[in-house]
């Protein structure tokens, strides 16, 4: 007797198979996390302008696994902040209780409708886990010497990083569709559409909010950065090559091109 496989929600379909493209990004390749975001916002859009009958109870949110013991650095929380805005959910930064580490941690949070939250975080959490690995990287060479800098090394690679984003927002921003000519929309749609869906799900996420706390996001001081470290950090983000050619329908693997 055959044994029967359990139901899945669409959501829960769609968000597995988006995962299953994106399963490369775990690997050693720079490029993957950024590459596999085309693919997952292709099935995203082709998932959202199907299923236009949206409620409130479709919006969910989704914290980080990924926790800091003190406040987020400015460049993870810009991070987060890309990342949201190419999947169309709401970024916040949530302060809560970690029995882990035992205090009070901050994660990055996002709010939106199922499954847009839960495929932002597995972007983010990729892109952030290459980040810090460059970042880190970059440290250890300006403690060394390698690499020259007039601030300490854990500064420098702060400046570093957000060079780094910089770079990376500009390639995934290329890749957000603009008007009605987008191939990854589904047949019949146009990019009226697709802001129309937008705009409603925009609404829903406001609505869920309305009733929670949420502070104010504190201002970014303006600090001169160290330029050595502006120009290595955008060459390390140059060197996330994100390839637009992908197929919409996520079955095919993904093509990655080598900086």
């Amino acid at each position: 007797m055959t044994e029967q496989q359990p139901d899945e929600s669409k959501p829960e379909r769609v968000i597995r198979k988006i995962k299953r493209c994106l399963a490369l990004s775990k690997s050693s390749n720079e490029n993957e996390a950024a590459t596999a975001m085309r693919q997952a916002q292709a099935l995203m859009r082709e998932y959202r302008l199907t299923e236009v009958d949206v409620r409130l109870s479709d919006v969910g949110e989704v914290e980080s696994e990924k926790y800091r013991v003190n406040r987020r650095p400015t460049w993870d929380r810009q991070l987060s902040a890309i990342v949201a805005k190419a999947f169309g959910v709401r970024p916040l930064d949530v302060k809560k209780w970690s029995k882990t580490a035992g205090r009070v941690v901050a994660r990055a949070c996002f709010v939106g409708v199922t499954p847009a939250p839960q495929i932002a975080m597995y972007a983010y959490e990729a892109l952030l886990t290459k980040l810090t690995q460059s970042r880190r990287e970059y440290v250890s060479q300006v403690r060394e010497g390698r690499r020259r800098s007039s601030y300490s090394p854990e500064t420098a690679g702060n400046h570093f990083a957000l060079a780094w984003v910089s770079a990376v927002h500009g390639k995934i921003h290329d890749l957000v569709p603009r008007g009605e000519e987008d191939a990854a929309l589904p047949n019949g749609t146009t990019g009226r559409d697709l802001v129309a869906v937008e705009a409603q799900d925009k609404a829903l996420v406001e609505q869920y909010l309305a009733g929670k706390e949420i502070g104010k996001a504190r201002k970014a001081p303006e600090i001169e950065l160290d330029l050595d470290a502006q120009i290595a950090g955008l060459l390390a983000g140059q060197r996330v090559n994100i390839n637009p050619g992908l197929a919409a329908g996520g079955e095919q693997p993904l093509h990655l091109t080598q900086a």
